[in-house]
């Protein structure tokens, strides 16, 4: 399973309580993080599960898109990629693309052993929902880089941006 370390990061907004989600929905409103996202994951390939890509409803523009899926579904988007197993993703990424996992919570857990870096925005508040990040072990990473995100007008909640990298 070592065949993506070294090119995958994941990359997730957690708040403070571990809640990444809420009715397959984003709990948040956090512009700011949206441009960083869209800036950080432009160009490469984006790995998400079938609820997340229902919830953004198409693939995102200058991206390309896998869906994890077991049961697989009929995406009527052409350009997207419907694989069974976290095993059969590598050979879908196109060549020079790193690989971005972007949710939900069971492609983080399955995904997490194969990344070599988290891009974590860290939303400094309690949020409610129904969706959590995985369990990590910290000290199987360490913190390379941080950076505090004051909220805009546009913003529910001031953010941290995280870099981490396995050691």
């Amino acid at each position: 399973m070592n065949w993506v370390k070294k090119d995958c990061t994941l990359v997730v907004a957690v708040a403070a309580n571990g809640v990444i989600g809420r009715g397959n929905a984003l709990p948040w409103k956090l512009s700011t993080d949206l441009r960083r996202f869209k800036q950080l994951t432009m160009g490469q390939c984006l790995l998400m599960g079938r609820k997340t890509f229902e919830s953004i409803g198409r693939s995102l523009p200058g991206r390309q898109t896998i869906v994890l899926s077991r049961t697989g579904f009929d995406c009527l988007d052409p350009s997207v990629i419907v694989v069974p197993s976290i095993e059969q993703v590598a050979a879908s990424i196109d060549p020079g693309k790193r690989l971005m996992v972007v949710g939900g919570s069971d492609v983080f857990r399955q995904s997490l052993p194969l990344c070599q870096h988290i891009w974590m925005t860290r939303v400094l508040a309690d949020v409610a929902g129904d969706t959590y990040f995985p369990e990590v072990d910290w000290t199987q990473w360490r913190i390379v880089s941080q950076e505090e995100i004051p909220a805009s007008d546009k913003d529910d909640y001031a953010t941290r941006l995280e870099r981490w990298e396995r050691l």
